[in-house]
């Protein structure tokens, strides 16, 4: 809605296409860090009830995500499928980025309760692919960047922490079963 008023009122600065581009993908990330620390502060807080919101924040990162990507398409490729082609053979951060998209899609196609019970424990699986599309993610911010590597190396670090977390936490499940 911001960026949509931001365009109405010409306030995205001096290249708008590129401002909505880069704000959708920031807030995919943002989204997806969420998604991924929310079970992290529900166990630690004891606030199961947080878990109930994973699937909503999930579907709103590919909500973004699918905004991003259609920000791209329209406003630098032309909706030109042939350079999206070019595109992803020719530059690893886009490889990247589209790589996670499908990733992202298949997960939100198969997000209802229908596909859960229909995928058996394959869903859960999938659904783990979410750690992917977060190493997608912040391979795609780092390769972008050029300069100023402050924002994408500190989204890279919540990346690997998060990940680091969850190798943690599935281990200990694991020495607890045995």
């Amino acid at each position: 809605v911001l960026l949509i008023c931001g365009w109405q009122t010409d306030q995205l600065g001096v290249d708008p296409e590129k401002t909505v581009i880069w704000e959708t993908g920031i807030w995919t990330f943002n989204l997806l860090i969420t998604v991924l620390v929310l079970p992290v502060i529900a166990r630690w807080a004891r606030w199961s009830t947080l878990l109930r919101y994973r699937r909503a924040v999930g579907l709103w990162v590919f909500a973004y995500a699918s905004a991003h990507l259609v920000s791209f398409l329209t406003f630098l490729l032309g909706w030109d499928i042939t350079r999206l082609g070019e595109e992803v053979t020719e530059r690893p951060y886009v490889l990247a980025g589209f790589s996670a998209w499908l990733i992202l899609l298949t997960m939100a196609l198969t997000s209802t309760r229908r596909w859960m019970h229909r995928l058996g424990r394959w869903w859960k699986r999938l659904h783990t692919m979410v750690y992917v599309v977060l190493g997608l993610a912040a391979v795609h911010y780092l390769l972008m960047i050029r300069s100023d590597w402050a924002w994408p190396v500190t989204y890279a670090v919540c990346a690997v922490t998060l990940l680091a977390m969850r190798l943690v936490q599935r281990r200990q499940v694991i020495v607890r079963s045995n």
